[in-house]
């Protein structure tokens, strides 16, 4: 089996001539369409490199105008907000200036006339009260501050807000700090 293996090397390594020849020619077709292959992956390879930038530029253009706009609306939101506070300033303005004439209690309904104004314009803006006292402790919506013991409320329940919370949409902004039973 040795000598067979010897035979074929030698042929291998001297080849005839017309063999020679076939094979330039078939190495010479194969160069072509790699070549052709290659400036044809070298096209197509320039041409998502365009895509690529124009994409990018697309993008930043995006992000440029996606900026600009929620300035606007951030700007146009406040308006709105100033717009429907500005009668209760005018209130707190015609209070101010009937200060020294009026006796306390004119006075006094006034001011509650003007915080419920006050109130209306901002639940219409979405802002709602959290609700507390009597209401089981939700870490969602309160923030205890103080623990008390009384035996007659269930444990976990608010007796006492010191200070209120606030939801817009549904969202707390502001906990309300309150006063929790706790029978432990």
């Amino acid at each position: 089996m040795a000598e067979n293996v010897e035979k074929e090397e030698v042929v291998l390594e001297t080849p005839d001539i017309d063999t020679a020849a076939e094979e330039v020619c078939f190495q010479s077709s194969d160069v072509e369409r790699m070549l052709a292959a290659i400036a044809e992956k070298n096209r197509l390879h320039e041409e998502m490199a365009e895509r690529l930038k124009r994409l990018q530029a697309d993008f930043d253009n995006f992000r440029r105008r996606t900026r600009q706009e929620k300035e606007e609306l951030s700007g146009i939101v406040t308006e709105e907000v100033l717009l429907k506070l500005l009668p209760v300033i005018d209130n707190f303005e015609r209070a101010l200036s009937t200060a020294g004439k009026a006796d306390v209690e004119s006075l006094r309904s006034g001011v509650e006339m003007i915080y419920r104004q006050l109130f209306q314009s901002l639940e219409l803006l979405g802002l709602a009260p959290v609700q507390a006292v009597g209401e089981s402790f939700n870490p969602q919506q309160h923030e205890a501050v103080m623990r008390v013991e009384d035996e007659a409320k269930a444990d976990g329940t608010i007796v006492e807000e010191f200070q209120k919370g606030y939801m817009v949409r549904n969202k707390v902004i502001r906990p309300s700090m309150v006063k929790v039973v706790s029978n432990i």
